[in-house]
């Protein structure tokens, strides 16, 4: 019985690496000399700082498309065809919701000496936007900003349609949450297992990458909610060993001596929250 258990417990780890709903990918198209599209060109694509590489064909108009890509970089795409030179453009750095276009031309190898390769493009960069407003809150972001409570969830507020859980003036129970892609509504009230009140448990803000408030009207692969979505995906570790170690405290001096009513408080008002992270390659 215990061997069972471990091989479910290892498949659905191994499960949950590649299901992250992230929203970002590379779509484009790979043309020749006379700016028509390249069937069945081989196109890869690879995270350096992860090793993760996936590879797709072009299809009879030179278009490709890769989704659901793990947020990070820096992205290498490489471009290969029979009889023509590589392509290679590299620099790309994936976010939440990114979707970036690449128009690649490929020439013959007669008139390549080697392979052409372009690093820091970002002027070729065309991020295609979702349907309805939406607030990105980066990792950059939630590693400078104080959060009370130390639930990402409090960053809520920086969406201009946003108020605590409220989103577009609708209700709570009207928002809804996922994490990588997987909904985290709470079923008992209807409100998030994520959230500031109510909630039976909260996912560390350490564990979390980046998140976006989607507001109506939103996106069509978003959905379950009347007023908003707020979509995190949780960090990923890279090919190097590396953590961290916090600590946030709230010293019980710098609060008044009185209560709300004037009256000698006797409670501790002191708050220490600590822990670590810690990630290695596998």
């Amino acid at each position: 019985m215990k061997e069972i258990l471990l091989t479910t417990c290892a498949i659905a780890i191994g499960t949950g690496l590649y299901a992250q709903t992230t929203q970002a990918g590379f779509s484009g198209k790979i043309t020749d000399e006379n700016n028509k599209g390249v069937q069945g060109a081989s196109v890869e694509v690879r995270n350096e700082s992860t090793g993760f590489t996936t590879k797709t064909s072009t299809n009879a108009n030179g278009d490709f498309n890769f989704k659901e890509l793990p947020l990070g970089g820096p992205y290498i795409i490489k471009v290969t065809f029979i009889g023509y030179g590589e392509q290679i453009r590299s620099g790309f750095t994936l976010n939440q919701g990114d979707m970036i276009r690449l128009n690649i031309p490929i020439q013959n190898a007669s008139n390549v000496l080697e392979t052409v390769e372009l690093t820091g493009v970002s002027t070729l960069k065309n991020k295609i936007e979702n349907l309805g407003a939406a607030t990105a809150v980066t990792a950059r972001d939630i590693a400078k900003l104080p959060v009370n409570g130390r639930n990402f969830t409090s960053l809520m507020d920086l969406s201009p349609l946003s108020k605590g859980d409220n989103i577009g003036g609708q209700l709570g129970s009207s928002t809804n949450f996922t994490i990588d892609g997987m909904n985290a509504k709470n079923p008992t009230s209807a409100g998030s297992t994520t959230s500031r009140s109510g909630a039976p448990y909260s996912i560390s803000i350490e564990a979390v990458r980046e998140f976006k408030v989607v507001t109506n009207q939103y996106d069509v692969t978003y959905g379950r909610a009347g007023g908003g979505t707020v979509s995190a995906v949780t960090k990923q570790g890279t090919n190097k060993t590396q953590g961290s170690a916090w600590l946030y405290s709230r010293a019980d001096w710098l609060s008044s001596p009185y209560d709300i009513r004037g009256n000698k408080r006797s409670n501790d008002f002191s708050t220490y929250q600590y822990g670590f992270t810690l990630g290695v390659p596998l």
